[in-house]
């Protein structure tokens, strides 16, 4: 790997008995840059994500983040070395407030638990009151701390989809797995949505890989793109190079995109 490289895979596969979900695929993505991963349903995506955040394991090749193989890490462990997952369907707890669910996500990287720090003494106050200063900073980024004592179940929709993305990153994770950001979003909520992405790589310095349906968000923040059909990588390049490719417009695109 080079030094810029945080991601890569090297021809992994993923067999269900003789079905292979995924197969050989191999690329890399740089620190930094937002790379999406498209292609039909049933192309193999999010069983790549699987792979990659240690759901599932390869039945052949290696998958490496930061030079580190993670063919046998469990998803806890993957998630301490530094990735966060979004989900398609939403993972919030929902009883809990915007700025709880922020908190937690906070928890493995605090001294004193999250339940600790709630009691009215000791330690745990105090670094509940840090915890929180900087709970806020990552709402800042998805306009969501006007609403951070509401219940995460009594937020818009769209809002959801933000408070879960504020979450990963609440992690300290470097490298950001967002699974169809957009999905269910209004074309107002998606353009709000692109302009979070973007400030999260260029502010935050994340490094965010996405499966995507919404062409004009995959085209409107991508640096690159990977194109699966079958389980296998069939195109990769820059979006332009990705929308003028024939086999891709074959494949997944079409003649109206």
């Amino acid at each position: 790997m080079s030094d810029n490289t945080i991601l890569e895979l090297q021809n992994v596969s993923l067999a269900f008995g003789g079905l292979k979900a995924v197969s050989e695929i191999d690329f890399k993505m740089q620190k930094g840059e937002i790379l999406s991963l498209i292609g039909p349903n049933g192309a193999g995506k999010t069983s790549t994500f699987n792979l990659i955040t240690g759901v599932y394991k390869p039945t052949e090749g290696k998958i490496l983040y930061k030079e580190k193989v993670l063919n046998k890490y469990k998803p806890h462990q993957i998630t301490n070395l530094g990735i966060a997952r979004t989900f398609q369907n939403i993972r919030l707890f929902k009883q809990l407030t915007v700025l709880e669910n922020i908190i937690l996500a906070m928890n493995h990287t605090r001294k004193i638990n999250f339940f600790a720090s709630l009691l009215p003494f000791g330690p745990g106050k105090k670094e509940l009151e840090k915890v929180t200063e900087q709970a806020v900073k990552y709402l800042e980024y998805a306009d969501l701390v006007e609403f951070k004592d509401i219940r995460a179940e009594n937020l818009p929709y769209g809002k959801q989809r933000e408070l879960e993305i504020c979450r990963a990153i609440a992690t300290g994770a470097d490298l950001l797995l967002l699974d169809e950001p957009a999905a269910g979003l209004n074309p107002s909520e998606t353009t709000q949505l692109m302009d979070i992405i973007k400030r999260i790589k260029t502010e935050l310095k994340k490094s965010i890989f996405l499966i995507e349906h919404d062409m004009k968000l995959v085209m409107g923040i991508s640096d690159r793109i990977v194109v699966l059909d079958y389980g296998e990588k069939i195109a990769e390049g820059t979006p332009e190079e990705i929308r003028n490719n024939p086999v891709v417009i074959k494949a997944y695109l079409g003649k109206g995109e």
